[in-house]
């Protein structure tokens, strides 16, 4: 009882040193800084991810479309639950298979679109995607959704889903590679082949 009574006395006396909980265990010292300063250490949750876009559909109906920064807007837009009629196959040699669909972006978000080099392979793949499949709809603001990456500073975008022409590829050509060959090489827009 006397230990206790004398504790309180000497806490009352700031007599004791403030317990540093940094200064044991051994750690280091550029931890003494205020806890005020920095604040509690805080673990990232899957809502600090989202990204919202809105979507305009084909019949001008507005949707709010959320995803995770990292994901493409074409996978934010299937988990969403757009119609399959909106995507195609990418014809990109190493992205065969892939979904996509043809956007219009705002041209204020334009800037943060990824660049695409015209002569390298993916050039190539969106210079026949927007000849054989978008054909008349592109617009100056078109843009294809695989290569979209959802990030933070999309966040409250607005982009328009584009229209694409119904097109019919040949089994013998349809994405197993071979889109690329001399041989195969589409010479025309494909609605006009095969229509």
């Amino acid at each position: 009882m006397a230990l206790r009574a004398l504790g309180r006395q000497l806490r009352s006396l700031n007599v004791l040193p403030a317990v540093q909980p940094s200064r044991f265990f051994g750690a280091s010292a550029h931890h003494d800084e205020d806890e005020e300063e920095h604040g509690p250490a805080q673990t990232p949750t899957v809502f600090d991810r989202l990204v919202e876009v809105t979507v305009v559909d084909m019949n001008g109906v507005l949707h709010k479309v959320r995803g995770l920064a990292g994901q493409s807007l074409a996978q934010a837009l299937i988990e969403y639950g757009f119609p399959e009629t909106y995507f195609f196959p990418n014809m990109g040699f190493y992205t065969q298979h892939i979904p996509d669909a043809h956007v219009y972006v705002p041209k204020d978000y334009w800037s943060k679109m990824p660049n695409i080099d015209p002569d390298s392979e993916e050039g190539g793949a969106v210079k026949r995607m927007f000849r054989d499949i978008v054909q008349d709809y592109q617009r100056d603001t078109s843009y294809f959704a695989s290569y979209i990456t959802l990030a933070p500073e999309l966040n409250g975008m607005t982009v328009g889903i584009g229209g694409v022409k119904p097109w019919i590829l040949h089994s013998d050509w349809a994405f197993g590679g071979v889109h690329d060959s001399k041989a195969k090489l589409f010479d025309r827009p494909t609605i006009d082949i095969w229509g």
